[in-house]
């Protein structure tokens, strides 16, 4: 029973030391995400905040129709990321793409939300929360928690491949599969916000700033 017990404090103790790892990522690209717009030259930060009106502006015309092209392609992305993450865990050499990709998450999330604030300025910062709520947030939170498990995979494969041990797929495969069709669902919901929920959001801010 001890033995058991020690068996799975190792694990826990293992998973949280990857867990430990992508959130250090994931902080690292909010604040490359949040200080990279202060480093644009002077024509490509007005292109950028200029994008930012643009999109504000084409939410006050939202329609039922533009939903539905938002949703695919909402979809689309979502499962794209999730999905190409999930198999990477699956692939000794997919560690440094995981680790590419949940920066990379965290930077679009972050620079976004710093061009907001460039644009709106103090006004910005009510214009950036409801941008990031919820369907952002539930994705960046969600990247953290596959980009742990498919980092697991992956080095338990890389830690295979050089120790010449055989590994037991179905001690783990079943858990996986199940963090796939989380992911799949995430998808889905995220891409429902996107398209039928944010865009009402946001233009709360679109008023705010008439």
């Amino acid at each position: 029973m001890k033995e058991m017990y020690n068996k799975y404090r190792k694990e826990i103790s293992k998973k949280n030391n990857f867990l430990v790892l992508i959130l250090g990522i994931f902080i690292l690209g909010l604040i490359f995400g949040s200080i990279y717009i202060t480093i644009l030259d002077k024509s490509e930060k007005t292109l950028i905040i200029n994008s930012v009106g643009n999109y504000f502006n084409e939410i006050k015309s939202v329609s039922f129709d533009n939903g539905i092209n938002v949703f695919k392609n909402s979809l689309i992305s979502n499962l794209l990321y999730n999905i190409s993450m999930w198999l990477l865990g699956l692939s000794a050499i997919g560690l440094p793409v995981i680790i590419i990709m949940v920066f990379f998450k965290s930077f679009v999330l972050s620079f976004s939300v710093s061009s907001i604030i460039a644009k709106y300025g103090f006004k910005g910062i009510l214009g950036a929360l409801l941008y990031i709520f919820p369907s952002p947030l539930i994705t960046g939170i969600f990247s953290i928690i596959l980009g742990t498990y498919s980092m697991i995979i992956s080095v338990k494969l890389i830690r295979s491949a050089f120790t010449k041990q055989t590994i037991n797929f179905k001690s783990f495969m079943g858990k996986y599969f199940f963090i796939l069709l989380i992911s799949i669902l995430v998808s889905v919901l995220c891409a429902l916000i996107d398209a039928f929920a944010s865009p009402y959001i946001l233009k709360l801010f679109t008023n705010f700033i008439k």
